[in-house]
């Protein structure tokens, strides 16, 4: 078998991937490798191949190593603190990364704790994530005393959501904390850091500082986080932009980064005829410390250890595969971290580079161009946009149709940037006004990247919205591209008869997955979504109507910068399928119900928006009127006895009524939409944020809210959810849309007994996730997304 090393990698790999969903303990795959191992050498000694063995045995190691990760005791330092402020010691361990949003600016610090104040010796340890206001004097080594909020991301808590926490634990952080002002920063001492790491983060915090001060705005931004890594100053819009545009790769330091540190270290080398083994030592050891200043992220780590196994081969005069060096990147990043399999950036990277090795040499046979520079860069797009196209498909739901032509205008001026920048950088260092001019000729350059970013972000099509595939029809795709391949290259001769019968294989794969869709008994399915603390509730009808309800957003209009519409709404019901939305509801105008629906009305076509229609000055609910008016939404005013079909579910609005309460003290609240959705002999309470008031009322019309399912009101507030409101409904399963540790202490405890005391069964976004409530008719079934347990 050629390039074992490769299919080894591929086994072991996969083997990490099956531990996360296999129920087979640590020990039976231990056993199972074992036995592997022990049956290929038996075949070895028999002369015989052993290659089947071998990959079983690989991936079962791999399995094992997941697993031995998984199922180890995992200490957290910050138990005892978590949720609550605490005072930290310890030593800025990484570069600070300066992140910019508009007029507020903010410094993300990596802590290296050794002390939590107040506690025992034996509570210490830990990585923590410390955000403060401002800049402050602070540098790599430096030991601070800090008091803040210390909380620890939630886990992934929507269908197919990337977790932060996982991303965050990946990188060897425990928690994160908040710093209010940075007075509550005291510095204790200065430079305690190792001093390599002390002279490449400091390297990279002057060059950051050089290109940011010589190119203010997003040119130097560009500028720092195409040669650095360092992206915090991008502003979002601009990061949306070279995603619609396919080109966020842009962003991220990569290959061909290193590869220029490789080259021009040996290039310098070979001018001052230095000899080629130390050259190439030095090379390496330049590259090792390009890696250290960047930052360890995956690109950076694989396309380093593909450069210092392609120098050692040089020294040991040895062939090179490509293949096989970016199999053992690959093998070493993942026995460092098996977790990193998950990792976004991880894949991308690993598909690109595929890509640029596999499908783009295939390709530059087919292209009718005379000028083989064309020709590669042709080819090499379409091969790396073609590899990823997958993956972006399954986590993003989109996928960029303008990446393949705008990849063909930036990547040559990006080629340019990056000696330049480097070069001008160098300079400037040395001699600041010097670099400083070499910098405004880049200026034109950056711009034209950015520019060219934005235009293709906004072409129609540009960014396709796709229903996200699962991970068999990721690998399915990858199937198809890889045959695709082999025919075009001849490897394997697709006649008309095997494409037909392939064709016929597919097309009855497809209808008989539809008929078994279809065959499923019909449900009604409400999930309600994580969106921290707010709510955003999803109903769909068995035919595949979907009605929303809130779409969540910041906090009481405090503006976070983070728009939880386009980052956990939309995708979230895109990974539900959703593809439209016949109804819209907005319960009230509170910025945690309406901020993120901006974003649902500018990804979905939307039948109807239903709206209280009390005025609120939220800036979520005005841009949403703004919208609807501009783009023609019907639009109309739920009042109580509305009654409307939902593809065989019906929808009742119990409130409000004319006319709307005012001058209550809590209008919005008092006046929120209250639905109840009923599908065969079970109902469905969503009763907004009423409160006890409302809830007396609804039970004094003599509208029938008994509900099998109730969506609690005002996320468990105990302004609401009375005894006798819950005695009249009588929830078997009660949901609460709640996020963790908010300031509100929601939900209530009292609230809590309540639930208790009428026997529902509760689920909270903040502890389970998502939770998705389904029901035929007659029997009501519940899933999440997490155990209560993992918070």
């Amino acid at each position: 078998m050629s390039r074992s090393l490769v299919w080894m990698t591929l086994a072991f790999a996969a083997g990490i991937a099956a531990s996360r969903h296999s129920p087979l303990s640590l020990f039976a795959w231990a056993g199972l490798a074992a036995a592997c191992c022990a049956g290929a050498a038996v075949l070895l000694r028999m002369s015989r191949s052993a290659w089947a063995m071998l990959l079983i045995g690989a991936a079962a190691a791999g399995a094992f190593w997941s697993s031995l990760g998984l199922a180890a005791p995992v200490r957290d330092p910050f138990e005892a603190v978590i949720g609550r402020a605490a005072t930290l010691e310890g030593m800025v361990s990484r570069p600070l990364q300066v992140v910019i949003r508009g007029d507020r600016t903010r410094t993300r610090v990596v802590l290296a704790v050794d002390r939590i104040h107040g506690h025992a010796p034996a509570a210490r340890g830990g990585v923590v994530l410390l955000t403060i206001p401002g800049t402050p004097p602070l540098g790599y080594g430096d030991r601070i005393r800090v008091r803040g909020r210390l909380y620890r991301p939630p886990p992934a808590g929507n269908p197919g959501e990337v977790s932060y926490r996982d991303s965050l634990r990946a990188a060897g952080i425990d928690a994160a904390m908040t710093a209010r002002h940075p007075r509550d920063i005291h510095i204790l001492a200065r430079g305690t850091g190792h001093p390599i790491l002390a002279a490449a983060y400091g390297l990279r915090a002057r060059l950051t500082a050089f290109f940011q001060d010589g190119l203010p705005g997003g040119p130097g931004a560009l500028l720092s986080s195409l040669l650095l890594g360092d992206d915090g100053a991008i502003d979002p819009a601009l990061r949306d932009a070279f995603r619609g545009a396919g080109l966020l790769h842009v962003l991220v330091v990569s290959g061909a980064q290193v590869a220029l540190v490789l080259g021009g270290v040996s290039w310098l080398g070979r001018f001052v005829r230095a000899p080629p083994h130390p050259t190439a030592v030095i090379s390496a050891a330049a590259v090792a410390f390009f890696a250290l200043m960047t930052g360890w992220i995956p690109s950076v780590g694989r396309a380093t250890i593909m450069a210092l196994v392609g120098v050692g081969a040089s020294l040991l005069r040895r062939d090179r595969d490509a293949y096989t060096s970016l199999a053992l990147a690959a093998l070493v990043l993942l026995i460092a971290e098996p977790s990193l399999l998950s990792n976004l950036g991880f894949q991308l990277s690993f598909a690109a580079t595929w890509g640029l090795l596999y499908v783009a040499p295939v390709i530059d046979r087919f292209i009718p161009v005379p000028w083989r520079g064309l020709r590669s860069l042709v080819s090499m797009t379409v091969g790396a946009q073609l590899a990823v196209l997958p993956i972006l498909a399954h986590y993003v739901a989109r996928v960029s149709a303008a990446g393949f032509v705008a990849n063909l205008i930036v990547i040559p001026v990006v080629g340019m940037l990056v000696p330049a920048g480097f070069a001008a950088g160098g300079v400037g260092l040395i001699v600041p006004a010097l670099g400083a001019a070499a910098l405004a000729m880049l200026r034109p350059m950056l711009v034209a990247v950015i520019v060219a970013a934005e235009v293709f972000a906004r072409l129609p099509g540009a960014s396709i919205a796709v229903i996200p595939p699962g991970p068999l029809t990721v690998v399915a795709m990858y199937g198809v591209l890889v045959v695709a391949v082999e025919g075009l290259a001849g490897r394997v001769r697709i006649t008309v008869p095997r494409a037909l019968a392939a064709g016929c294989i597919l097309v009855a794969t497809l209808l008989w997955v539809r008929v078994a869709a279809l065959g499923a008994a019909d449900v009604l399915i409400i999930t309600a979504l994580d969106v921290g603390q707010g709510d955003s509730i999803l109903v769909q009808a068995p035919d595949g109507a979907a009605m929303l309800v809130d779409g969540g957003g910041d906090i009481e209009s405090r503006p976070t910068g983070y728009d939880i519409g386009a980052q956990r709404v939309v995708p979230a019901l895109r990974r539900l399928g959703v593809t439209a939305l016949d109804v819209v509801v907005l319960s009230h105008p509170h910025e945690d119900h309406a901020g993120g629906l901006v974003a649902v009305l500018k990804n979905f076509r939307v039948g109807l928006f239903l709206d209280a229609g009390l005025p609120h000055p939220a800036p979520g609910y005005t841009a949403l009127l703004r919208l609807i008016e501009r783009t023609g939404i019907p639009y109309r005013l739920a009042r109580r006895g509305m009654r409307w079909d939902l593809g065989g579910v019906q929808v009742a609005v119990l409130h409000p009524d004319e006319p709307l309460l005012v001058g209550t003290g809590s209008d919005a609240n008092l006046n929120s939409i209250v639905l109840k959705v009923t599908y065969g002999a079970v109902g469905v309470l969503l009763p907004g944020d009423v409160e006890a008031p409302i809830e007396w009322q609804l039970l004094e019309s003599g509208d029938d809210v008994r509900s099998a399912v109730l969506k609690v009101a005002h996320h468990g507030s105990a302004t609401s959810s009375t005894p006798e409101f819950l005695d009249a409904v009588g929830p078997a399963v009660a949901v609460i849309s709640v996020g963790a540790w908010n300031p509100f202490g929601h939900p209530h405890r009292r609230t809590l007994e309540a639930l208790e005391a009428v026997g529902a069964q509760v689920y909270r976004t903040d502890r389970h996730g998502a939770v998705t409530v389904s029901t035929d008719g007659s029997r009501v079934w519940v899933r999440t997304v997490r155990d209560a347990g993992d918070r």
